[in-house]
């Protein structure tokens, strides 16, 4: 399989719209397809295309099919121990048949040189516990913050 990674494109809206909150997808992997609202997802792809806000999105696409296969999500924000930016990888997906080719890694590799390109030399995302699968290659790629992540009830 070949794949090539580019920023997303406003034409890719119904192809990340499967991958997104489609059967198989992201949201449903994550059971919040009735957390995340149409108003969410529609405001969420309309920042990928506003340069003033800081949200992101870049694609995978199978260079034989011409079709998005994964996507990754991410945002800059302010650290308050550094000068620069860092980066958030928000979203990661790749679909169930183009795994273990190496799009997730190409994606992750992608998001580092956009960390650079944005000057926001720190990375990080977080992950369930449970994602075992996704954890394999995120070993091989980062490291571990040693920190747990909480959120308000």
């Amino acid at each position: 399989m070949t794949f090539s990674i580019r920023p997303i494109e406003e034409k890719d809206k119904a192809e990340w719209l499967d991958m997104w909150n489609g059967k198989g997808s992201y949201l449903e992997f994550y059971k919040s397809l009735d957390i995340v609202t149409p108003e969410i997802t529609e405001v969420t792809f309309k920042r990928f295309f506003d340069p003033n806000e800081p949200v992101y999105c870049v694609v995978a696409v199978d260079d034989d099919t011409g079709k998005l296969i994964g996507f990754a999500t991410y945002l800059t924000h302010r650290n308050t121990w550094t000068i620069e930016d860092s980066l958030y990888l928000n979203d990661l997906f790749v679909r169930e048949d183009s795994r273990l080719h190496g799009v997730g890694r190409a994606l992750i590799e992608k998001i580092y040189s956009e960390g650079d390109r944005l000057n926001a030399p720190q990375v990080y995302w977080a992950t369930q516990f449970g994602n075992h699968r996704a954890q394999m290659l995120y070993t091989k790629v980062g490291v571990k913050s040693g920190f747990l992540l909480y959120k308000r009830p």
